[in-house]
Parts: C-alpha cells; structure tokens; sequence
C-alpha cells in the first residue's frame, strides 16, 4: 500500500476540483487532485458555459483558449413552449457564455491546474476517509487495483453528482438526486453555431428539452426532468429523447438527417446546495457534490467553477491558522450559503411555475414583444440575473397580461 501526502487533497477533478486545485497550486500550497478517471473523459452535460463561468476561465488563463481554440460564442436563445410558440432573446452587452464541449473544457482545468503546480492522480477512487488526528486525515481507496492512502490536512470533496465519497461523510441528503438528465451528439446539425434551444413541451413539463447549436455542424440534445416523475411515470427519457427530437417541428428541421454521435447518455444533477452543509472537520464540499446545479436551468458549471475557487481561498486560510476544525471551516459555509442559497430559492420558485403549460405559454408569447420580460429570460439562462427576477411583481403582471 502506497502512501501519498500533500497540505489538501482534492477529490474530483471536475470543474470545481481543477479550479480549488489551480487556486491552491498557484498559491505554493502541495496538492493533490485526485480522479477515478484518466483525462480527457466525457461528461453528461449541455455543454454551456455561462459569462460568470468564462471570469473564472480567464483567472486560469483560459479565456483566450475558450475564444479561440475549442468554444463556440452565445448568439441568444431560442425558446419554444409547449404551444409552440417562439422567441428569440438578444444577448446583453458584456460578457458572453461560450459553448464548449465538456470532454475539452474539463481536459484543459485540470492541465491548468497540473501546470501551477498540483499533482494529478488519475484512475484514483477514494472510498473512505480516517482521521488519526485533528491535524492529519488520510483518504483511503484504490489504484490500478492497489489499496492507496492519501494523507493531508484537509479535504475538498468535489466528486460531483453521484457524490459516493461525499455521502460517505454524511454531508450529503440520503437519496437520490432530484434531477436526471440525458443528451447526445449529433452531427450534420443545420442550425447556426451559438444558438441555445430550450424547449418545454408538454410531455416534457416540469422539465424541458435542448438543442445547442455547436461548431462545425455538432448539436448537443437532450433533455431533463424530476427523478420522482420519471419514477412515477415509468419513462424511458432515451425514448422521450428520440420523440422530442421527432416531434419537436424545430429541432426536427434542426436534425433532419443528422446522425448520432456514439449513445444517448444520462447522468443525475443535485439541486440542494441551499439545504447541505458543506464542511465538517477537515473537509470542504465544492461544485456539483454541494447540490450546485441550478434548479431551473441545470447549468452548473460557472457555479462549481466559483465554489473551488471559494473553497481554494477558505483552505488557505485553514493551512495559514493551522485550524481545520469544523468552527474554523464554517466560515467556508456562511460565505457558500450566502452567495448561492437565495439564488437556489428562487430557481425552485420559477422552476414550480414553469412545471404549467398555460404559464410558459404565456411568457414565451409576452416574451416575443415585450423586451423587458425577453431580458429577464436571457439574464435568467444565462445566469447573470438571479431567478428572482421573474418572481418581481412588475414581471409577473406583465406575464399575466399577455
């Protein structure tokens, strides 16, 4: 058995584990990032990248790679509702979110990190976590089919959506996520590249479908709903997926003869990060293991990318004070719950009224001639309004109007 040793270890080595683990290496501080997958590895996901998102990539020095190299601009949204009626929002001046395959975004945060200075540990699970001291944890699991001890002061568990080593600490609601989703590649796609296209179909409501438009004629498809509908429905979302790509008239002219890249795949979001607690004695919990995916859009991204930068900062401070006890750490909690928990809230709200066909009717439609409700939508998706936008009076009648 190997025995590893670093000031903080970081499991996962998605978007908010590369972030923590960059933050943290360009800071001199020894850490290991940690991954039961080798690198690059695909990811279930709509593969936006929204403008808050695209701050953090260019604090990593990868604005100029997501401009130039692998992303694909927003152009605006498309937005369909179960009626079929349409609009399509304008992006805001400033900052724009890019398109950007998940298998190339996530590749590059974790070369990123590894460049300021982390060591990477690839096809590494960790299973368990021991604390000889109050000092010294050791996280224990399994490489190549080795037993693997990692030992360090703290931990970031970043281990995403499943979050097997973060329900293991007892951070983590017990049951299942309450989101699932599915998508697929397409190519020979005929819509143009930037595009966004949400559209909630009947069928599909509480959830919606997406088709983004990427480079070079590839589509990212798919769609998501509630866990407990899916159970109580019995769908199939694989075969809800190929009949809302037969049906849907848009996507449909979208997709006419395109093909299926590989399989349709599917993957669960968590949405609870308003009611975990994300720290305990040396550990701190980052992007998707904290529930940080948005309840009304999915996006999750830009999210995980702020929290392992959050948690990088708070780590620091733990190694600087020598304090990794639970009152130390809760700092950590305050600042994550107050920049995340109104904003989760919220979403929950919105994402209860768009569950009627009669409501998204009538939003997509006031949508179309009113630029202010058209403006709260495309600050909504693109997550730099808060969902609490559509709450304020002054839209509601405006959407009730008409």
């Amino acid at each position: 058995m190997s025995t590893i040793t670093a000031q903080v270890i970081v499991v996962g080595a998605g978007p908010a584990g590369a972030a923590a683990a960059f933050f943290l290496a360009q800071a001199g501080v020894n850490v290991a990032l940690v991954d039961q997958a080798t690198f690059p590895r695909d990811k279930i996901c709509g593969d936006g990248i929204c403008p808050g998102a695209m701050e953090v990539l260019a604090q990593m020095g990868l604005a100029e790679w997501a401009h130039t190299e692998s992303g694909t601009e927003f152009t605006g949204f498309f937005l369909g509702s179960p009626d079929h009626s349409v609009v399509q929002t304008r992006p805001a001046p400033g900052p724009r979110g890019h398109l950007i395959p998940r298998r190339a975004l996530d590749a590059a945060l974790v070369q990123r990190a590894v460049a300021a200075g982390a060591h990477l540990y690839e096809q590494t699970r960790i299973t368990g976590l021991e604390r000889p001291t109050a000092h010294r944890v050791q996280a224990l699991g399994r490489a190549d089919s080795h037993a693997v001890t990692l030992e360090a002061p703290l931990v970031i568990a970043a281990d995403g959506g499943i979050s097997a080593f973060t329900r293991t600490l007892g951070l983590v609601p017990s049951g299942p996520a309450d989101i699932v989703a599915v998508r697929g590649y397409f190519e020979g796609d005929a819509g143009p590249a930037g595009r966004l296209e949400i559209h909630w179909e009947k069928s599909i409501l509480p959830g919606y479908g997406w088709l983004f438009h990427l480079q070079n004629g590839v589509a990212n498809v798919g769609l998501g709903m509630y866990v407990r509908d899916v159970h109580r429905l019995r769908i199939s979302l694989t075969k809800m997926l190929e009949t809302f790509i037969a049906e849907n008239p848009y996507v449909q002219t979208a997709l006419k003869g395109a093909r299926l890249q590989g399989s349709i795949k599917g993957h669960p979001l968590r949405t609870d990060a308003d009611r975990i607690q994300p720290f305990t004695d040396n550990v701190l919990v980052a992007g998707e293991a904290a529930g940080l995916v948005s309840p009304v859009t999915g996006e999750g991204v830009g999210p995980s990318l702020e929290s392992g930068r959050l948690a990088a900062d708070h780590a620091r401070r733990a190694l600087e004070q020598g304090d990794f006890s639970a009152g130390a750490l809760a700092a950590y909690g305050r600042e994550f719950h107050r920049r995340f928990d109104s904003s989760h809230r919220a979403a929950r709200l919105v994402r209860i009224g768009l569950g009627y066909p009669w409501i998204v009717n009538r939003t997509i439609r006031r949508a179309g001639h009113d630029p202010v409700v058209a403006q709260a939508l495309d600050g909504l998706l693109n997550n730099t309004l808060s969902p609490a936008v559509l709450l304020k009076p002054g839209i509601v009648l405006r959407i009730l109007a008409g």
